[in-house]
């Protein structure tokens, strides 16, 4: 993984299910895997049409969403929408997207592979986000001979809500959304639900657990610790 950078992202959405919804917000910083910082200048932050816009531009949203980003942002449903409908096209920002994420492979760049390429990591990215990577993937043919996503190390994901249930399980919290874990960690909920604010909370909190991982591992006996004698 030393090798590799981490690209924390993040999407913001025009709805909660991940089969079908489009991206609104792509937002990424990387983490060098060394120093174990934020890269930088390596902020990404982008706003896209949603596809249903692209298709029928009078498209009327059935659910909450505009009223949830409405809530979010300080401002009207109705901005929102036109907001959403005066973005860039879906396939200028992936592009920009693709861009970016090529710009942070390891080793030779003349020699860009997936397996050079930097590894995903974000909250909740697992069930959520790393499924419309892969559709967006497929739609324009940046996935690779098995149907998958190019963009990412295919190996490994980092997704810190799976971290924080390993640490907390054991404790009463209230639930593992990132909204309640930054007030368990103290991280100001100032400007939450941007995709940039989250991804940059989001990779600080992923830092502090990489440190204390490196740190442990160095004082914890793992190899042969299943021998008898042990």
């Amino acid at each position: 993984m030393l090798t590799k950078k981490i690209c924390v992202f993040d999407l913001e959405t025009d709805g909660s299910d991940p089969e079908v919804c489009s991206p609104v917000q792509i937002s990424a910083v990387m983490i060098d895997p060394f120093k174990l910082e934020i890269i930088e200048n390596s902020e990404f932050n982008v706003f896209c049409k949603p596809e249903l816009m692209e298709n029928d531009p009078k498209h009327e949203y059935k659910t909450d969403i505009l009223d949830f980003h409405a809530r979010v942002r300080g401002c009207s449903k109705e901005q929102i929408y036109k907001q959403w409908s005066e973005y860039p096209s879906q396939a200028m920002t992936w592009g920009l997207f693709t861009n970016y994420l090529e710009q942070y492979h390891c080793g030779n760049r003349k020699k860009k592979s997936i397996f050079t390429a930097p590894i995903a990591a974000g909250y909740n990215i697992h069930r959520f986000d790393l499924k419309i990577i892969d559709r967006l993937c497929k739609k324009y043919n940046t996935s690779n001979t098995k149907d998958n996503s190019s963009v990412f190390y295919p190996r490994d994901v980092l997704d810190i809500m799976n971290l924080v249930f390993y640490w907390f399980e054991s404790l009463n919290l209230k639930n593992y959304t990132l909204d309640n874990m930054r007030d368990y960690f103290g991280i100001s909920k100032d400007g939450a639900h941007d995709a940039l604010k989250d991804v940059k909370d989001c990779a600080e909190i992923l830092i502090r657990f990489i440190r204390l991982h490196r740190n442990l591992v160095k004082k914890i006996k793992f190899e042969g610790s299943f021998n008898e004698n042990n």
